[in-house]
């Protein structure tokens, strides 16, 4: 060992020439992966640091349609001080103008908010702002979209349901809200008291009632819930502690770290290629000297150990500048966007993420140069009586094979054990495998297609074609390193294209413009009435509507059933669901039969065929759902399959009749009327009814894309830096290649060809080079695409041709740009100094 110790500090004396590749290709792969654990880490850190102030107190019970009693707001008041907020939605009219828009209405107390501070501009006291001012009227908090929308400024006024509001300042943060991607409008702000003046709070209405404790010192916000749990077991509230703050940001967060690790590591894997490019050129430089300690009686052990010191401790420099960048990501996103950002980031140092970054930097640095040095290790002393290095094949031997399947299964168990999702990694895994197989196999293919091909009569493009199956070609590298950075871009455009594709179709040719809620029982009519004054509405449907939380399905508690990933929304809060004598007519039965229409039994359930096998339930099978506190059983009559792109008005959940008429409710309902007339029919149905609150269908869905193409954009830069690597791998190919292009552009230039004859000759072929990896990116690409799409996330796939020409026309520029660039030296070689040399 000190001998392979004094042998690595002598080459590594010798500096770094033939390693930039090599620390650059590691640099990028670890640099991807460290950044996306940290911005993670950092950001559930931030949840947990602000999760009192991001639940709005130590416990929360929440319900839906109504308040506690007071037996149980007395329960609440005893144990810590009390903040009460209610929210729900509602529309918002500009006193002095037309506009109006559905907003996201939040109703406050004195006491909030009982951890963190709401930020104002102006700055102001929130008690101050909220309050009644001289004039008799309340002031509320509106944030810039809302102002924006309906035109309005600070002081200006704003009807909301019965009562007029004046806009006391902008709201820029709210302590208790992370980010709400798909917000179905801007956020208003108002006193419980103003609430009470607005009317909005109807029996039956969309609202729901927080109450939040701010426990004692002493207190420990677990056994206050369990105490609550207990004393009113029959509450129908949903009770969480601090630690549980909002689990859905937890489960967002964690499913883009783990899809955007998962690319980074496509960026390391591309990079292994440049690793395993970088020590083989560098090594085969350094064959004469390998054999000429071998003939002063050098081992063979020796000389690997001192080369892969040498390789790890070059790794190590490569992974730790990579992991410096990716764990100041957190630090720098801070300094750059601060409050704008959509989640509390917690800067720090988070060994985790680091560690795992690293490990993976080794055990690619190991799997991709270990042949090398075994190849190194067997170099025979006669090389140098025989004088030609370049054209020997050794095999690293069956150990040196041993260490390298090994190290991969490292790598691939590494990936398993650090993703929180296993199906997803070995699914990662079997790709990369099928990737690697395919584009070497590939790359071979077209080495031996382009040997075997006819002789074109063109110049340029016959000699293309022998440097591509010439020995020592860097074709192969070049196709493989390219076609796997360009196959992870194609993959990420095709499968967001598909998405934004699905969210532009949803709305079919037939569609609804507005859904209408909180339309009370007796306001029915008059809802009628409104539809009737508006000429261009052509139908409309409407259903009682309830909400209600699943509590146990077939007698097991949801807390202890065996719920699909796929369906889990549905055991998270509350559901929409309603009763009807009739299914919905575009509804198909696919297992039971339909009530009677005066059906008036036990309580039957229609339910859709999603949830019944995300479930494990059938046809006879039972669910319980809590609607306002009371705990309703029903038999499971009939699955149904919903097409839910119609935009016709369903629920996943279906009573019959006979079980929830007495229950308050309210009415929801589907509009559809020609695009010209959707003004005056918003208009007409808030003038008259200002509690009922309108959803703009086409607003939603662009909402819906904004949110894609924000989250696509994530991922196409780090496909992007997959890209650049193999980018950075050709470039170590054209430059290990270098001599080689050097000596062919003298014997040219000596035989009479131009400077831009070999110019076309090289441009021919990395062309045709670009050409075969696009050709290849594009079909394995467009397959992965299509399994991601069809079979993970169940959505139907179509191929996006000018998606796929745009993606692969830039890495085809880049390669041919790359390539020229590489061997313009070349070209400027003057022949005289070439010749005397030989």
């Amino acid at each position: 060992m000190p001998q392979a110790w004094r042998l690595a500090r002598r080459e590594l004396r010798g500096g770094l020439h033939g390693f930039g590749v090599f620390l650059a290709c590691l640099f990028l792969g670890v640099f991807a992966i460290s950044a996306v654990g940290s911005f993670a880490a950092a950001a559930r850190s931030g949840l947990l640091t602000d999760a009192r102030a991001l639940l709005g107190g130590d416990v929360e019970a929440r319900l839906t349609h109504r308040e506690p009693d007071s037996a149980q707001l007395d329960f609440l008041e005893a144990r810590g001080r009390l903040s009460r907020v209610v929210e729900m939605r509602a529309m918002a009219r500009a006193a002095a103008a037309d506009g109006r828009l559905l907003v996201e209405l939040k109703a406050v107390d004195d006491a909030y908010p009982l951890y963190g501070e709401v930020d104002i501009a102006p700055p102001a006291p929130l008690a101050h702002a909220l309050d009644r001012g001289e004039d008799g009227i309340y002031g509320a908090l509106a944030e810039t979209a809302l102002l924006q929308r309906l035109d309005l400024q600070v002081g200006d006024r704003v009807h909301l349901g019965d009562a007029e509001l004046r806009i006391a300042g902008v709201l820029v943060r709210e302590p208790d809200r992370t980010f709400g991607a798909f917000t179905l409008g801007p956020r208003l702000l108002i006193s419980r008291s103003a609430l009470t003046e607005t009317g909005l709070l109807q029996p039956g209405s969309l609202v729901t009632y927080a109450y939040r404790l701010r426990l004692p010192a002493d207190e420990v916000a677990e056994d206050v819930r369990a105490e609550l749990q207990t004393a009113f077991p029959d509450a129908g509230w949903r009770l969480r502690t601090w630690r549980e703050a909002d689990p859905r940001v937890r489960d967002f967060i964690d499913r883009m770290a783990l899809n955007l690790t998962l690319v980074g590591l496509c960026a390391l894997l591309v990079g292994g290629l440049g690793v395993a490019g970088a020590v083989r050129g560098y090594l085969g430089g350094k064959v004469f000297h390998i054999a000429a300690m071998k003939c002063v009686g050098a081992p063979g052990r020796v000389i690997f150990a001192g080369y892969l010191l040498q390789i790890l401790i070059l790794g190590a420099v490569g992974a730790a500048a990579g992991l410096l960048a990716g764990g100041s990501v957190p630090w720098l996103a801070v300094h750059l966007f601060g409050e704008r950002l959509p989640v509390p980031l917690q800067p720090g140092f988070y060994p985790q993420p680091l560690l795992t970054s690293a490990l993976f930097g080794l055990l690619i640095a190991l799997v991709f140069s270990l042949k090398a040095l075994g190849v190194a290790r067997r170099v025979p002393p006669s090389v140098l009586f025989r004088g030609y290095a370049e054209t020997i094949r050794l095999s690293p031997g069956g150990g040196i094979w041993l260490a390298v399947v090994l190290s991969a299964a490292g790598l691939a168990l590494l990936t398993v054990l650090t993703s929180p999702d296993r199906r997803l990694a070995l699914w990662f895994i079997a790709g990369a495998l099928a990737c690697f197989a395919i584009f070497r196999g590939l790359s071979a293919l077209i080495i031996v297609l382009a040997r075997r091909a006819p002789r074109p009569a063109q110049p340029s493009l016959r000699l293309a074609l022998a440097n591509i199956h010439r020995r020592g070609s860097p074709a192969g590298s070049a196709v493989f390193s390219l076609g796997l950075g360009l196959t992870a871009l194609v993959i990420v455009a095709l499968v967001q294209a598909n998405l934004n594709r699905l969210v532009d179709e949803t709305v079919p040719d037939e569609a609804p413009a507005f859904f209408f809620m909180d339309i009370q029982s007796d306001q029915v009519a008059q809802f009628e009435e409104a539809l009737a004054a508006v000429p261009g509405v052509s139908r409309s449907e409407r259903h009682p509507t309830l909400r209600g939380r699943i509590t146990a399905i077939d007698g097991v508690p949801v807390e202890q059933a065996e719920v699909d990933p796929e369906v889990r929304w549905a055991v998270r809060g509350d559901r929409f669901l309603s009763y009807a004598a009739d299914l919905p007519e575009s509804t198909e039965v696919v297992a039971g039969s339909r009530w009677p229409r005066d059906y008036s039994g036990p309580p039957l359930l229609s339910l859709t065929t999603d949830l019944a096998e995300g479930f494990g339930i059938d046809v006879g099978d039972t669910l319980t759902v809590n609607v306002l506190g009371r705990e309703v059983t029903a038999e499971i009559a009939n699955l149904r399959r919903v097409d839910w792109s119609t935009l016709d008005l369903n629920f996943a959940l279906l009573f019959a009749p006979g079980t929830l008429e007495g229950a308050p409710q309210t009415h929801i309902a589907t509009v559809y009327v020609a695009p010209a007339d959707e003004a005056a029919l918003l208009r007409t149905v808030t003038d008259r009814l200002p509690n009922v609150s309108a959803i703009g269908i086409r607003e939603v869905l662009a909402n819906v894309a904004r949110t894609l193409e924000r989250i696509g954009l994530v991922f196409q830069a780090m496909a992007g830096v997959a890209l650049v690597t193999g980018f950075l791998v050709l470039a170590g190919a054209i430059s290990a290649d270098q001599h080689r292009r050097i000596h062919d552009a003298v014997i040219f230039k000596v035989c009479g060809a131009t400077r831009r004859d070999i110019l076309s000759a090289f441009a021919a072929e990395f062309l045709l080079l670009g050409l075969a990896a696009a050709a290849i990116s594009a079909l394995v690409g467009g397959l992965a695409a299509w399994g991601i799409l069809e079979g993970l996330m169940n959505t139907p796939f179509s191929l996006r041709g000018g998606t796929v020409l745009l993606t692969l026309s830039v890495g085809l520029a880049l390669t041919l740009a790359l390539g020229l660039a590489g061997t313009w030296k070349a070209l400027g070689q003057k022949p005289a100094a070439y010749l005397r040399e030989d």
